[in-house]
């Protein structure tokens, strides 16, 4: 029913198919009662109520909707299809790619694809031919596949140069030719199919990048620091950048997700009819997403456009024992596809990676700007683009909707600083932390009775929680975007030369402006940072066993600990109590375990196992002698 219409001409099966869905659709009970039913063309998809006449003229002049097999919104359960989910970015994926080049080149109908999809494909087929009659592998394969291989398995140039001699002698001179003879020679092979990248300089304390107007100079504007780090060698003097930084433009990459059919076709999965609204399986569900399209109506319209998150945290690429060096590479998610695509590696474009040796605190913001302009230039502008599943092209355009770190990662995006007694974004000045007198830090410890009902009887416990103290107020209201945005405008930077700005640490935590706030739409997102909270999960859940288990100098409750309860709470079992020696003795909590007990669950983190990936090696961190767990660093 679906393949029988081309372009205008309508067949007479596909009419008669037609007929049979408008049957099945306007005989079903919601539809018997008003007459209408959801619209499934291409324009409608499924949102809006039509009559048969109404909906006949939409679907012979649209069609339906791509994909729209099962009958969701009309009557027919949704089960998952068998789709190749599982293959999509992860192992060869060459015969994908080679058919997408086939099709395009032999399309008869539909759009003619835009010049770089062409030389994509020309290229991709070019490389692509058998190496011998007796064999369908290419050189383009075969290479692909050894230095898939090489990263795997972290194998040198010298060691892949060895494979491939070795290849050489075993396949004779006649095939031989066709490959390459080397690391250098395989890789301009598949350069052609290769992203580009970018190399910015930047100053070696982070000041500035030589970008736009700055990109000839040689010294930073700010610190005076050279570029440049001149070496010489015999009579000859060579300039090396002090720093660089690696920009991988996004907009190639977002358009290869459309020249390939088996992405191509789901990146419309957002705007599918659901069978259910109960359940939340993917972002687009969410109110962020469904706010920001009622805002944004005309960016909506076109489906196919990309909503994105960014994400960044700090990387240590010479392992933990290795010298301090740490960079922080920003990966860009597209959202469009259905949720077990969009986590694939495949599917996580690298934007940019910042260099080290450090973390670039506040001045994050400015590594970001190159990726920060292109967001801005695909959301004001767009970029033509191919779909080869439609044979359509299209002007894509894409907006981030949200970014999602760690906590600390959090503070150098949003560009809040998440120490101190302001250290929460949201709450902003409306908290009431307080400072521990023996801990000596910001203590949160009853600021969560504002968030129960006001009626709830915790609010007025003055047992419970700190000693004859009542929690009435409400909660902190969060501020809106453009709230956000009229605070950071009124910013003033204080006379100590610190670059700080005035009322930090007293009425907020601002340590710079991010650049986010260049995209227009940005202070109208609902939802803009989100904290990432497997690491908040680990953090809490190792705080809470080392407590529990009582592990010296992991646990919490120590003896400044029980000092601060009896100051604040009203709890004597807790208190510190002295010997007849004049020493001080901690009781022993109801929350920490005996010894023995102890033992026994030590033992079962020893010798617990899980499914692969499922968690880490649990039996790697504990030491049975010390009675101690050591933690990793992945939960």
């Amino acid at each position: 029913m679906y393949k029988e219409r081309r372009g205008k001409l309508i067949s007479d099966a596909w009419q008669h198919g037609v007929d049979n869905f408008l049957d099945h659709a306007f005989s079903l009970p919601d539809a018997a009662v008003d007459g209408e039913s959801h619209c499934p063309c291409s324009n409608c998809f499924c949102r809006h109520k039509r009559t048969r006449d109404v909906m006949t003229r939409h679907l012979c002049s649209n069609g339906f909707i791509l994909g729209y097999e099962r009958w969701t919104s009309h009557g027919e359960s949704d089960v998952p299809e068998n789709v190749e989910h599982d293959n999509v970015g992860g192992g060869d994926r060459m015969n994908d790619m080679l058919v997408d080049a086939i099709v395009a080149e032999g399309v008869s109908k539909g759009d003619e694809p835009t010049k770089a999809a062409k030389k994509f494909y020309e290229m991709l087929m070019e490389a692509d031919k058998p190496l011998h009659e007796k064999t369908t592998q290419s050189r383009l394969s075969i290479v692909g596949r050894l230095m898939t291989i090489k990263t795997q398995h972290n194998l040198s140039e010298a060691c892949y140069n060895e494979m491939m001699t070795l290849i050489h002698d075993i396949v004779g001179d006649d095939v031989a030719k066709d490959l390459p003879a080397n690391f250098h020679r395989s890789k301009k092979l598949v350069h052609s199919l290769a992203m580009p990248y970018v190399k910015i300089h930047a100053c070696p304390n982070n000041c500035m990048i030589y970008y736009k107007e700055n990109e000839n100079k040689e010294k930073c504007t700010i610190c005076k620091e050279p570029r440049y780090e001149e070496t010489t060698a015999g009579n000859k003097s060579t300039k090396i950048p002090r720093k660089v930084l690696r920009y991988l433009p996004i907009t190639p990459r977002l358009q290869r997700l459309y020249m390939s059919q088996s992405t191509a076709k789901h990146m419309d999965y957002h705007a599918r009819p659901r069978d259910s609204d109960e359940v939340m399986v993917h972002p687009s569900h969410g109110e962020a997403w469904k706010e920001f399209n009622k805002e944004f109506k005309k960016f909506a319209e076109e489906v196919r456009n990309i909503r994105l998150c960014l994400a960044t945290d700090g990387f240590t690429p010479f392992g933990i024992k290795a010298a301090s060096y740490s960079c922080w590479p920003v990966f860009v998610v597209p959202y469009n596809l259905p949720p077990e695509m969009c986590m694939k590696q495949s599917n996580l474009i690298l934007a940019l990676v910042i260099p080290g040796p450090d973390h670039p605190g506040k001045n994050l913001n400015v590594f970001m700007q190159p990726l920060v302009d292109k967001l801005d230039d695909l959301w004001r502008n767009g970029v033509e683009t191919y779909d080869s599943y439609r044979k359509q092209n299209f002007t894509l355009k894409a907006a981030l909707l949200w970014t999602i770190h760690d906590f600390p990662a959090y503070g150098l995006v949003a560009c809040w600083s998440t120490h101190g007694k302001l250290a929460c974004p949201i709450c902003g000045s409306d908290i009431k932390t307080f400072s521990l007198k023996n801990g000596r830090k910001p203590c949160w410890f009853d600021c969560h009775r504002r968030f129960l009902p006001t009626n709830h009887a915790f609010r007025r416990s003055v047992k419970c929680f700190r000693r004859k103290k009542t929690v009435l107020n409400p909660p902190p209201k969060p501020l809106s975007g453009e709230e956000v945005y009229e605070q950071l405008k009124s910013l003033v930077h204080d006379e100590t030369g610190k670059s700080k700005f005035e009322g930090f640490g007293k009425e907020h935590n601002w340590i710079a402006i991010s650049g986010l706030w260049q995209l227009e739409y940005f202070q109208k997102l609902l939802l803009r940072h989100n904290i990432d909270v497997m690491h908040n999960e680990k953090n809490v859940s190792e705080a809470i066993l080392n407590t529990c288990l009582d592990i010296p100098d992991k646990t919490k409750d120590n003896n400044k600990a029980r000092l601060d309860v009896a100051l604040y709470c009203d709890r004597p079992k807790l208190h510190l109590n002295k010997n007849s020696k004049g020493v001080w003795k901690k009781p022993r909590a109801k929350y920490c375990v005996s010894k023995d007990d102890k033992m026994t669950i030590l033992k079962w983190f020893k010798e617990v196992k899980f499914s692969d990936g499922f968690a880490a090696n649990l039996s790697k961190t504990v030491n049975l002698h010390q009675k101690k767990m050591y933690w990793a660093e992945k939960p």
